[in-house]
Order: C-alpha cells, then sequence, then structure tokens
C-alpha cells in the first residue's frame, strides 16, 4: 500500500517557505518598538536600531546609511537632525560631522 504523503508534503514545504519569505520582510521594516535588532532596512520610531539601513526619529542606528531625528548615526553618509554622524559626508543640523564635506548647521565639520 502507497502513501501519499509527497503531495502534502510539497504542498507544506511551499506554505513554509512562503510564510518564512513574509515574516522575514515583516523584520525588515519597522515602526515604533524598543527593540528593532531585527529591523535590516528602514526603522521609524524605534528604540534601538543597530542593523537599519536607514533611521528616522531612532535611536542606536550605528549601520544605518541614511539619519534624520536620530541618534548614534555612527557610520551614516547622510545625517539630518541627528547626533553622532561620524562618518557622515553631508549633515544639516547634527552634531560630530568629523568627515563632512557639506556642513549646514551642524557641529564637528572640518574648517567650521
Amino acid at each position: 500500500m502507497a502513501f501519499k504523503t509527497c503531495g502534502f508534503s510539497k504542498k507544506w514545504l511551499v506554505i513554509a517557505v512562503i510564510v518564512m519569505c513574509l515574516c522575514t520582510e515583516c523584520y525588515c521594516h519597522c515602526t515604533g518598538g524598543a527593540d528593532c535588532t531585527s529591523c535590516t532596512d528602514a526603522c521609524t520610531g524605534c528604540g534601538n536600531c543597530p542593523n537599519a539601513h536607514t533611521c528616522t526619529d531612532s535611536k542606536n542606528c550605528v549601520k544605518a546609511a541614511t539619519c534624520t531625528g536620530s541618534t548614534k548615526c555612527n557610520t551614516a553618509r547622510t545625517c539630518t537632525n541627528s547626533k553622532d554622524c561620524f562618518e557622515a559626508k553631508t549633515c544639516t543640523d547634527s552634531t560630530n560631522c568629523y568627515k563632512a564635506t557639506a556642513c549646514t548647521n551642524s557641529t564637528g565639520c572640518p574648517g567650521h
């Protein structure tokens, strides 16, 4: 007697892969929350976003490339109203812009 579990297993495998992909996407973008460590794409209004690529009104954005109203933007290339923009090339209303080539109302800019 043969079992017909292969078709059933394949369906569940496909469903599991789809659910896994959807769940991964959920973690890419975060809005609000105290710990958004799993957010890799964007954070808005989060308390801790160490892995986000873009931060808006968030904290601890150490890997963000773009920061707006955020803190600890250590490696950001562009900062607006943000803090600790050590590597930023463009700073507007931001702090610690030690490598900025374009500064507007910011501190730590070379030659300013």
